[in-house]
């Protein structure tokens, strides 16, 4: 008899303790009984009963049943959640089941359906088969092998029965399937390119972070291609992580051109649980050859992993703000470590701690500075100052309309570029000064025309607009600002005849929808695009010369020290979709403070000066990457209870030793109520990471965390 020691999903440091006949290998899924229902938990150690003196044998309960070998979380990515655990100081119990899929969560019976590995591949035989289709089909058999997939795509939903057929009466043959790197339609290299390639393929197989700066339109995407060639002919998986979901289309697709005969898996939040489940085992059996996803799929366990790819590694949509909040991108660096395996992070905007982390000497800086098609320049940068070419009601001037017209004519594609969805940002009354505020939420609920509705970004909350101001019930209410929905509506009057596409999460909510607006613009069906920085994220229009930015200074006086950081980033980003091909491209941001360093860092496509501005600007002030910061974040629904709990907070946090830690007062959130929550926070920081999480955790063992008040640690917070 053993007493197995298990982690279950629950906000607890401790495990719980069961009985069972055999020891059992750390990992493996079990169902037991706990306080009256059914979970799941997974095992952390077997010791023989006999050694067991904790507590009495006769009350620990029997585990109810054992997954199969399939279920077993494997070695590295338990170790993965232990470090994920011990880093941003999250309980390992809630880590692990934020790294597993849902449906392993739930159940320690799963149906899973191995990967068909299984080719075909046409005969000699001179029978020829009814239809056009089916004709095209076997012909494509006799010039290469498909898989049943492969097949299904071409043929339709019949693939099943008519290969069965087929193979019956000998048209097609069981084959062997072609080795996954078996590549094709590679693009020529220049000097940069092949300069990088050769350097990098020199430290496959060992580990080696390395930071690929390169342009916009430069060609990273074809250096990574090369390289992932070079590890599947190893026989080797890679990892390649991006920060959106709707960067994945166009992605994958250059996969499955280059590599037809590579198994990919696709993993991020719009596919469905059984999707998750299957694409997690696939890799960790070893039969996916390419994982593509978000920042969930760096849990995702692999048998065989070769190199790690973080594609676009400034972007902040790598940092989960809930839950366990862990950045991608650090537990990436962390995991190639571990298993000694390369990894590339890719950017045209690097973060300064990816930068600090160059000049400390622990990564390697390879920089593409040209563009990778031939003659295609970077765009030519323009400032329209505000004070002497005002903005019309819609938030664009003249000057950028006449420009706008002239791409028009020259029957190229256009992007108005606006970080604010819905029709405006707010709705106000001019007599009383009544504003359209979110009841759950600190903020101004947005107008959203094309449905009449107030919605708010923040906690989803939306309400039909009142037909008067419900203070002074004046019937004349006004909107103040610009939104997607204002601009499209406005360039649609401008430009009947142009065919104008929104791009933005109003718009993207569907499965298909970017996919549908990505073919139109490859299509040229689209002449001006209106959208938010969702277009700024690695995307490859050809066609594209003119980008026009509005409403852009308010991040200048943001109360986030990243803000203008963050807005470098995103205007570099946007700026690079033009003149990406043989044709120039020209960027118009438009802006009251022309004289800013940040805009003459951009107009002068100056990124190391804006670099060593920035580094200058952080360490004068001792903010990150030159310290190390902590938020502590209470939430309540009740507004006296916080208050309380932010006095007690102030009150424990001081009686901890803190010689090497600075403690900032608790203080309200920047938005104080969000989803009907009150919320505080504060701000832990030291010069020295191990003593910042010395102090954390003897703080984390303090803390109280109750059905009333949720308090929780950020580490290496966004946003300060």
């Amino acid at each position: 008899m053993y007493v197995i020691n298990l982690i279950l999903d629950i906000p607890l440091r401790n495990g719980y303790s069961y009985l069972h006949s055999e020891a059992l290998p750390r990992g493996a899924a079990v169902s037991i009984e706990l306080r009256g229902r059914t979970q799941i938990g997974f095992v952390a150690s077997s010791v023989p009963a006999a050694q067991f003196s904790a507590y009495p044998l006769d009350k620990l309960k029997p585990i109810l049943a054992v997954g199969d070998s399939n279920l077993i979380i494997p070695e590295h990515i338990w170790q993965l959640c232990e470090f994920a655990a011990s880093y941003y100081h999250h309980p390992l119990g809630n880590t692990l089941f934020c790294a597993i899929p849902v449906l392993l969560r739930k159940s320690t019976e799963i149906n899973y359906i191995a990967a068909d590995n299984t080719y075909y591949q046409a005969t000699d035989s001179e029978i020829k088969p009814r239809g056009t289709k089916r004709q095209q089909l076997l012909e494509t058999l006799r010039q290469q092998a498909l898989s049943l997939p492969q097949i299904r795509a071409l043929i339709g939903a019949n693939a099943t029965n008519l290969i069965d057929e087929w193979l019956a009466a000998g048209l097609v043959q069981i084959t062997t399937p072609p080795p996954a790197s078996y590549a094709h339609q590679a693009l020529a290299l220049n000097s940069e390119q092949t300069q990088v390639i050769s350097t990098l393929s020199a430290e496959l197989g060992k580990f080696h972070a390395a930071l690929l700066y390169g342009i916009t339109g430069s060609g990273k995407t074809e250096v990574f291609l090369h390289l992932i060639a070079q590890v599947l002919a190893n026989n080797q998986q890679i990892m390649v992580l991006v920060p959106e979901i709707n960067l994945t289309p166009q992605l994958a697709k250059r996969f499955e051109q280059r590599f037809p005969y590579a198994k990919i898996s696709l993993i991020n939040s719009e596919i469905s649980d059984k999707q998750r489940l299957n694409a997690w085992l696939s890799a960790k059996n070893g039969q996916t050859n390419i994982i593509l996803g978000t920042r969930l799929s760096v849990f995702t366990p692999c048998a065989n992993l070769g190199l790690i790819i973080v594609d676009e590694e400034h972007d902040d949509s790598f940092k989960q703000n809930d839950s366990l909040r862990y950045h991608a991108r650090d537990l990436a660096v962390w995991r190639a470590k571990q298993l000694q395996i390369p990894i590339i992070l890719a950017s045209a905007t690097p973060s300064l701690e990816t930068l600090y982390n160059y000049k400390a000497g622990k990564y390697s800086l390879y920089k593409l500075t040209t563009r990778a098609v031939q003659n295609a320049l970077l765009p030519q940068i323009e400032l329209l100052n505000l004070q002497h070419y005002p903005a019309n009601f819609a938030g664009i001037n003249q000057i950028a309309l006449e420009k706008l017209a002239a791409c028009l004519e020259r029957k190229e594609l256009a992007l108005v570029f606006i970080n604010r969805r819905g029709y405006a940002p707010v709705i106000t009354c001019y007599d009383c000064g009544w504003v359209s505020t979110c009841l759950r939420c600190s903020t101004n609920m947005v107008y959203h025309h094309d449905k009449h509705q107030l919605k708010c970004h923040h906690c989803g909350y939306q309400t039909q607009v009142p037909p008067a101001c419900p203070v002074c019930h004046n019937q004349y209410l006004h909107t103040i600002g610009h939104g997607t929905q204002k601009l499209e509506e406005f360039l649609t009057e401008q430009f009947p005849n142009a065919k104008i596409k929104r791009v933005d999460r109003d718009t993207t909510s569907t499965k298909k929808a970017w996919q549908q607006i990505y073919n139109d613009i490859n299509q040229q069906e689209i002449d001006i695009l209106v959208g938010t920085q969702m277009l700024a994220k690695g995307h490859d229009f050809a066609n594209l010369t003119l980008v026009i930015g509005l409403n852009l200074d308010n991040a200048l006086f943001s109360y986030d020290f990243r803000a203008s950081e963050d807005m470098f980033n995103v205007l570099t980003q946007v700026a690079g979709r033009a003149g990406r091909a043989d044709k120039a491209g020209l960027v118009l941001l438009q802006t009251n403070y022309p004289d800013h360093p940040v805009y003459q860092f951009l107009k002068n496509h100056d990124f190391n000066g804006f670099i060593n501005h920035t580094f200058q600007e952080r360490k004068a002030h001792n903010l990150p990457p030159f310290a190390f910061y902590a938020l502590i974040k209470i939430s309540s629904t009740s507004e006296s209870t916080l208050k309380h709990t932010m006095q007690e907070l102030s009150t424990q946090s001081k009686q901890i030793p803190h010689p090497e830690v600075t403690l900032y007062s608790c203080v309200p959130a920047v938005m104080y109520k969000l989803h009907n929550r009150y919320r505080a926070q504060m701000l832990i920081s030291s010069n020295n990471r191990n003593a910042l999480h010395h102090y954390l955790n003897t703080l984390e063992s303090q803390l109280k965390p109750s059905n009333y008040v949720t308090i929780a640690i950020d580490v290496d917070p966004l946003e300060v």
